[in-house]
């Protein structure tokens, strides 16, 4: 008699990096080989995690914050770059960590009402828009594109992290606000 296969696919939730502060019109880190692993620093977020045992694609659904409402006019030039880091254990045992851009993500918001989420009690308000640059592995968008003006709908990303020890999450934009944050949710798929 034959049987159904079930495939079960986990479902994790998110995590949040929190709000990060950015300096506006400040470029990405630099990023080059390193002799101390990466760490969370300024406009830099580390996921808390080895990936050793983790799934490689990594969902992101990033975010921006302001102390008012952002619009596409205040909140412009929203980026996030996803870097991945490998060890290479030198002859004297020594570890070398190595990057790898993943991902090169162009945040926007659309002119439309921006939502408002209340996450820990602090506001957050969601992209809408999300593209890729160039020259970079491919990344999988999830972009509503155009949508309602009374309800704009946040865009998230599917990144693949295969072979990574670290992640690296870097943002940069350019704000007219008062104290420019950005971050993302993010989970392990």
């Amino acid at each position: 008699m034959p049987m159904d296969i079930v495939i079960a696919t986990d479902k994790p939730e998110y995590r949040t990096t929190g709000l990060i502060s950015v300096t506006s019109g400040a470029a990405y880190t630099t990023t080059e080989p390193i002799g101390s692993a990466p760490t969370t620093t300024g406009q830099n977020f580390l996921i808390p995690t080895n990936l050793g045992d983790k799934p490689s694609l990594l969902r992101l659904a990033p975010f921006c914050g302001a102390a008012v409402a952002p619009t596409a006019a205040t909140f412009a030039s929203g980026g996030l770059r996803v870097v991945g880091w490998s060890i290479y254990t030198q002859t004297g045992g020594t570890a070398f960590y190595v990057p790898t851009v993943l991902a090169d993500l162009a945040l926007g918001l659309t002119t439309g009402t921006v939502q408002t989420e209340l996450v820990n009690g602090v506001a957050q308000y969601p992209f809408s828009t999300v593209t890729v640059g160039a020259s970079v592995p491919t990344v999988n968008l999830y972009s509503p594109g155009t949508a309602a003006a009374a309800n704009v709908e946040a865009c998230a990303a599917v990144i693949d992290t295969i072979g990574m020890q670290f992640v690296q999450l870097q943002f940069k934009a350019t704000a007219s606000v008062s104290t420019p944050t950005m971050g993302a949710f993010y989970s392990f798929i």
